[in-house]
């Protein structure tokens, strides 16, 4: 990055970089947005309970198409943070009230939190399957679409 004279250009080139960086990945992700808005709160798996399952036999997850797409585009973008866990020890988030709180208060500067809050619920869910749908029924994947459409104009 150049050395600028004036500083107030150097937060506009800076600000513009994130935006042309984040723009395209963000467009990608808030057309899910109606479907988040008709979910939260709402189910969006089930447990497998079909023929020749038994009361005592392992069930599995059922995940609604949707969210299945959400996470598979939400996976291929720049906003996926392997490195999430440090984002909330930084950040000394715990919970999902603190999660929301963060996102609405984030800026543009803070892309990496948005990114890592992401990265915990589509990453996080990968391994620890309930993250998905808790994600759409406490509502922190809409939160964070809404500040990235916010910031980035979309």
């Amino acid at each position: 990055m150049l050395i600028q004279d004036n500083p107030h250009e150097a937060d506009i080139d800076l600000r513009k970089n994130i935006i042309q960086q984040y723009q395209p990945d963000a467009k990608l992700l808030v057309r899910y947005i109606p479907w988040l808005e008709q979910k939260r709160g709402g189910k969006v798996m089930n447990s497998y309970e079909g023929e020749g399952v038994e009361k005592t036999s392992f069930t599995f997850p059922v995940y609604d198409s949707t969210l299945l797409a959400f996470v598979k585009t939400a996976r291929g973008t720049g906003f996926m943070n392997r490195n999430y866990q440090y984002v909330y020890n930084r950040n000394r988030i715990r919970g999902v009230k603190q999660e929301i709180k963060a996102v609405r208060e984030a800026t543009l500067r803070d892309m990496e939190l948005l990114s890592g809050i992401l990265s915990r619920y589509v990453l996080g869910g990968m391994t620890k399957s309930i993250l998905w749908p808790e994600a759409v029924e406490n509502g922190v994947y809409l939160e964070v679409l809404y500040k990235l459409r916010e910031l980035l104009q979309v």
